[in-house]
């Protein structure tokens, strides 16, 4: 086996896909043994290894997420507007975008939406997240509770991430499937701010 591909695979992330180990000459049996039980790497998701025993970081469950649905997968909602400077409680899952032409299906700690609209990339320790005003829409989409929506809503304006104007031409532009309860909250910040 070849050392020095190897590490030069694991040396900048502990989060490895196992086709890149396999590329990098990890023989398929060495993998299979080392995340066995008590063994120091684990199967974080479908086909991506983390090269520790420990339990991941979240930033180790981002990289997985996008190591996982691959190419133009970019993080949006909470995660999305942690790394833009607005504190938001992480989810249980991973949100991210893929394209409307990829078909990789989520997982029960990775939510994938595909899109036909790519939103615009902010890239934060090498990680892709959509710009602020899609990461707001995102994460309000998903939020069940009333309250916290108008919390994130708010935060986002008053962080001086977005406007009321930028949500409100976001909204508009995408589908509208799924926003009622977007609008209405997206609404009432705006009287609110009158």
């Amino acid at each position: 086996m070849d050392t020095t591909r190897t590490t030069d695979v694991t040396r900048t992330t502990d989060v490895a896909r196992t086709a890149d180990l396999k590329a990098a000459g990890v023989p398929g049996h060495v993998i299979e043994l080392r995340c066995r039980p008590g063994g120091p790497w684990q199967r974080i998701l479908p086909g991506v290894l983390l090269l520790s025993a420990q339990p991941p970081t979240r930033a180790q469950r981002l990289r997985a997420a996008v190591a996982y649905a691959g190419p133009g997968a970019v993080i949006t909602g909470a995660d999305a507007l942690a790394a833009q400077g607005l504190p938001a409680r992480p989810p249980r899952h991973v949100h991210l975008l893929q394209p409307a032409s990829r078909r990789r299906q989520g997982t029960p700690r990775v939510v994938l939406e595909r899109t036909s609209r790519p939103p615009g990339v902010v890239v934060r320790d090498g990680l892709p997240f959509t710009e602020p005003t899609r990461a707001v829409l995102d994460s309000v989409r998903h939020e069940p509770y009333p309250l916290r929506r108008h919390h994130v809503l708010a935060g986002a304006v008053r962080a001086g991430l977005c406007t009321v104007e930028d949500l409100t031409a976001e909204l508009e532009a995408g589908s509208r499937r799924g926003t009622a309860a977007t609008r209405s909250a997206l609404r009432l910040l705006a009287a609110t701010l009158r």
